[in-house]
């Protein structure tokens, strides 16, 4: 009898008992990490898209429309969708200040544009996009997980203008020429002819007579003095310098740098670059050089997504840094646009992968006439 006991075979089914008990706990928690997964997801999402929609509608420049980016209400609003990874956002609304104290006025709540928005010039108006998605639980009261609106709201401030100091340029005076010449010689000869002919003559005649005497005496003396003092000064100069005026050399002004034209912005890889076309036969010298792209969120995969710039390119290497900045502006030594076609690269520190509409390549020109023909890729 104590034998058989003993050896008393356990329960095969109590494993599986204890796992159907322990199941809808271990799903709930599963279901609650996925759905908590999925709002933050979706939160992140609406944010995102309000600071990308905002970022478009502040930048300077001329939407797709013919208007600028604050009145481009279609550009504005596909900024914003262009982070909808999932469906499109419930609502985009998009709203004018004139800071964070003052009255918000909606606009662009119809048509593809809205010229009611005029910016002013005193760099105090703001514009607001306002990014709303509604979120509602797979499976709803499983989880206490309640249907939420989640909205997000980014602003931004509108610069039309900004004062820049400039030193004013050195006044240049004209200095006389100086001609320095040898000197005027004098020559002075005194002549002195002194002629002293003193004559002295004595005569004595004695005459014997008787109980007479005579005696004569005459003297004679002459004396002429002759001083002849003739000066003589002849300047004569040997060199009359005449001043002269040097010209200066002055930059023959280019007539046809508006035949040049540009290529598309292409993004590749790690590179933003562009095409430059230059007809005019001579190499154009370039003033400065200012970049815009999606720095804070320019790479989608890892945990970095910004993407930060690191070397400027045209005919060689002109500029390298590390910059993260929404634009950056070059100012080169001796960069010229050659003739023909070359091609300005950008390059940053990883792929650029996402872009947000506000990607730019500027270009102003130094050479004489090409002033006011500057290289814009939005053109």
């Amino acid at each position: 009898m104590k034998l058989r006991n003993f050896f008393r075979p356990e329960n095969s089914a109590q494993a599986i008992v204890e796992f159907a008990i322990a199941l809808p706990v271990l799903l709930l928690l599963l279901y609650g990490l996925l759905e908590t997964g999925r709002y933050l997801f979706l939160y992140s999402t609406v944010v995102n898209a309000s600071r990308q929609a905002v970022r478009y509608g502040s930048a300077t420049g001329i939407g797709n429309n013919g208007v600028p980016r604050y009145q481009d209400c279609q550009g504005i609003k596909a900024a914003a969708n262009t982070g909808a990874y999932v469906a499109s956002f419930d609502a985009i609304r998009i709203y004018y200040d004139s800071g964070p104290s003052t009255t918000q006025t909606e606009y662009c709540q119809s048509g593809n544009s809205d010229t009611s928005f005029v910016p002013s010039t005193n760099n105090n108006s703001r514009i607001s996009v306002v990014v709303e998605e509604q979120y509602t639980p797979i499976v709803p009261r499983i989880v206490p997980f309640v249907s939420n609106l989640i909205s997000a709201k980014s602003s931004r401030t509108i610069l039309l203008s900004v004062s820049i100091v400039v030193t004013s340029p050195p006044t240049l005076s004209p200095v006389a020429p100086t001609a320095t010449g040898p000197s005027p010689t004098s020559t002075q000869t005194p002549s002195r002819t002194p002629t002293n002919t003193p004559t002295f003559t004595p005569t004595r005649t004695n005459t014997p007579i008787t109980h007479t005497a005579t005696m004569t005496r005459t003297p004679t003396v002459t004396w002429t003095p002759s001083m002849t003092f003739t000066p003589s000064n002849t300047p004569t100069p040997s060199f009359t310098p005449t001043p002269s005026r040097t010209p200066t050399a002055s930059r023959t002004p280019i007539s046809n740098c508006g035949s040049v034209t540009h290529g598309p912005e292409v993004i590749s890889g790690k590179t933003f670059s562009m095409t430059i076309n230059n007809p005019t036969g001579v190499a154009l010298e370039v003033l400065d050089v200012t970049v815009s792209w999606n720095h804070d969120a320019g790479h989608k995969t890892g945990s970095d997504k910004t993407l930060r710039l690191q070397k400027a390119e045209l005919a060689g290497t002109f500029w390298t840094g590390n910059v993260y900045s929404t634009s950056y502006t070059i100012i080169p030594t001796n960069l010229t646009i050659p003739t023909g076609t070359s091609t300005i690269i950008f390059t940053f520190h990883q792929t650029y992968t996402q872009t947000d509409g506000t990607e730019r390549i500027f270009i102003n020109i130094a050479t004489n006439g090409c002033q006011l023909y500057p290289i814009d890729s939005n053109n």
